[in-house]
């Protein structure tokens, strides 16, 4: 690809790129790697209307060398469906795999005006991109509605080395809080009849049920411990505009209640997202709702039972975006950020279990200050400073759970921007 920006006289723009997923595949040795790409003009940097999801495969067991693909995502293309307020893009792609497919679904948003068209679900044979070459149609599920609103953000699962994935079968989860409220449901997918995906002529079939869970809903944005904030003294000594601008201190956006990354581990899948959360002697502050859910049946039949699943919260305190990592055995580990009255922005963990539920809230790495990017403050367009809109998870051929998460670390910043990235080990047999 080009490169972002060129600042050259005048400069020149590159492709607007997003959201990188990585995924290694236990039964393949291979990786995969996904990123959204929108097309701009070079001139201007406004967008051109293109858009696609860009995937690379490793040729080997070493990510040194990889497989290109594209995948249009701009709808009303060739092949493509003619979606409404298109041309659109797939934003924040999300990525699992089964035995057979490997699976992106998006969130399908105009590009020009605004709307929202739901999830897609792309399904691809992954012995197609192992072998560089795509033998067999890409299959494309669109216009998918769930209860009273249009799915959104469906995670696809992966499973982690040396557990077995479903057969023939591929899982998604989702939540169901259209109107940034309150819900008690969650939906089970089941995608199905994936070895065809290796046929001339795929034949598969996306079933959904819709189960009854604990209550879950749109989160508040995070208040911060009290900290050194240079940035903001650099704004208000007037260095950015030129006048003094007196900027405070920034709450962080905790993201909405979408689910996040599922795993298929020990016959079950396993999520969670963040919530809003009220403990019992304690204000309203934003948490984690986690599920362990078993599938039973197909198709028609298909259904889900809730094995496990409850809450995380911290009194005077955020947990937000949280990752869940299981392995074959299934033992499994969450790991989220912890931000509040008594905690700069930190990683953290606890170990969980779909019979003894979750462990003690453990801090990996403790933040050093509060959150003092650009974009929570006011002369750069922000109000509420942003976060990341993941963490991750994923079990090694050990047994062991590595995570990734944002805190702030105490190491040099830039001038616009702390934050960084907390990669943690953790046993999940331990104590």
């Amino acid at each position: 690809l080009a490169p972002e920006i060129i600042r050259s006289t005048p400069p020149v723009y590159g492709p607007f790129t997003a959201d990188p997923k990585v995924y290694w595949d236990p039964a393949t040795g291979r990786f995969f790697v996904t990123l959204l790409k929108l097309g701009v003009v070079p001139a201007t940097g406004a967008f051109d209307g293109t858009a696609s999801v860009l995937i690379a495969v490793s040729t080997s067991g070493t990510p040194s060398t990889f497989f290109l693909y594209e995948l249009d995502t701009q709808n009303g293309t060739g092949a493509l469906p003619n979606h409404p307020r298109c041309p659109c893009f797939g934003d924040q792609p999300l990525i699992g795999a089964d035995t057979n497919g490997f699976y992106i679904s998006t969130n399908e948003f105009p590009i020009f005006v605004e709307g929202f068209n739901g999830a897609q679900v792309y399904a691809i044979s992954k012995a197609d991109l192992v072998s560089g070459t795509l033998s067999h149609p890409i299959v494309v599920f669109d216009g998918l509605g769930l209860a009273e609103g249009p799915a959104y953000s469906l995670q696809p699962a992966v499973a982690p080395p040396g557990g077995p994935q479903a057969p023939g079968v591929e899982y998604f989860l989702s939540a169901l809080d259209f109107t940034g409220t309150l819900d008690n449901r969650i939906a089970l997918w089941e995608l199905a009849g994936t070895a065809s995906l290796n046929t001339a002529s795929p034949s598969l079939t996306l079933t959904s049920k819709v189960l009854d869970s604990q209550v879950y809903g749109q989160p508040p944005n995070m208040q911060q411990r009290s900290g050194p904030l240079p940035l903001a003294d650099f704004i208000a000594a007037g260095e950015v505009t030129g006048r003094r601008v007196q900027e405070h201190l920034a709450l962080v956006a905790s993201n909405d209640d979408r689910m996040q990354q599922t795993v298929y581990a020990d016959g079950k899948l396993w999520s969670a997202l963040t919530t809003v959360v009220k403990p019992e002697n304690g204000p309203v502050r934003a948490g984690i709702a986690w599920f362990v859910v078993r599938p039973t049946g197909t198709g028609a039949t298909l259904n889900g039972a809730l094995v496990k699943q409850g809450y995380v919260a911290l009194n005077r305190n955020n947990v937000a975006y949280p990752a869940i990592g299981v392995n074959s055995a299934g033992k499994g580990v969450m790991t989220f950020t912890v931000i509040g009255e008594d905690y700069f922005p930190s990683a953290a963990y606890l170990r969980l279990d779909a019979v003894a539920g979750a462990g003690p809230v453990k801090i990996a790495l403790a933040g050093a200050g509060p959150e003092d990017g650009f974009t929570g403050y006011g002369v750069f367009g922000g109000r509420v400073a942003r976060w990341g809109d993941y963490s991750s998870a994923v079990a090694d051929s050990s047994g062991a759970i590595w995570l990734s998460t944002e805190y702030i670390p105490s190491r040099p910043r830039t001038l616009l921007a702390n934050w960084g990235t907390a990669i943690v080990k953790v046993d999940p047999m331990l104590p």
